[in-house]
């Protein structure tokens, strides 16, 4: 094995050299890449001619107003006759004989009652038709306030009849 003592050094102030060799290095490259970045001074590059651009003529946009054609509206067509109670048709309470009709919170006559339905009072069925009882029952949805609803038996509505417009 060599002794440590017989192995070359290197001198301190080599290193520095080499690590002062590198800085400058370094940081001539670096302004070698800024100075070939940088934007060229517009003072220097002008020429001695202007040239204006003019941008090229373009279509004037114009307006069209879409005409909407009248399309017929559809009517309903349904295979049940229209003196018939069927889900989404449209019923009254009738022949309570102003004593009003019990709307109930389920179908049969042991559902709890909710509210009275007076004469003429406006419903649409939206579930239904439940037998029980000896009734044909109906869920029923007051037109205007949707919280006043309840099951009534069919021998007390009857199916309002919509207007139709003459042509």
């Amino acid at each position: 094995m060599a002794d440590k003592a017989s192995r070359p050094k290197i001198h301190p102030l080599s290193i520095a050299g080499g690590i002062l060799f590198a800085i400058l290095l370094v940081g001539g490259a670096y302004l070698i890449f800024r100075s070939q970045t940088q934007a060229p001074n517009p003072a220097q590059t002008t020429p001695e001619y202007l040239v204006n651009l003019l941008p090229a003529p373009t279509e004037t946009p114009t307006t069209v107003i879409p005409t909407v054609l009248a399309t017929p509206t559809q009517q309903e067509v349904s295979i049940i006759p229209p003196d018939v109670i069927a889900q989404g048709r449209y019923v009254k309470v009738v022949g309570t004989e102003g004593l009003g009709l019990r709307m109930r919170s389920s179908a049969g006559t042991s559902g709890e009652i909710n509210f009275l339905a007076m004469d003429d009072e406006a419903f649409k069925i939206i579930d239904g038709p439940v037998v029980k009882d000896g009734y044909t029952w109906w869920q029923c949805e007051a037109l205007l306030d949707k919280t006043r609803s309840g099951w009534a038996a069919e021998d007390f509505l009857q199916v309002l009849e919509l207007e139709t417009p003459e042509p």
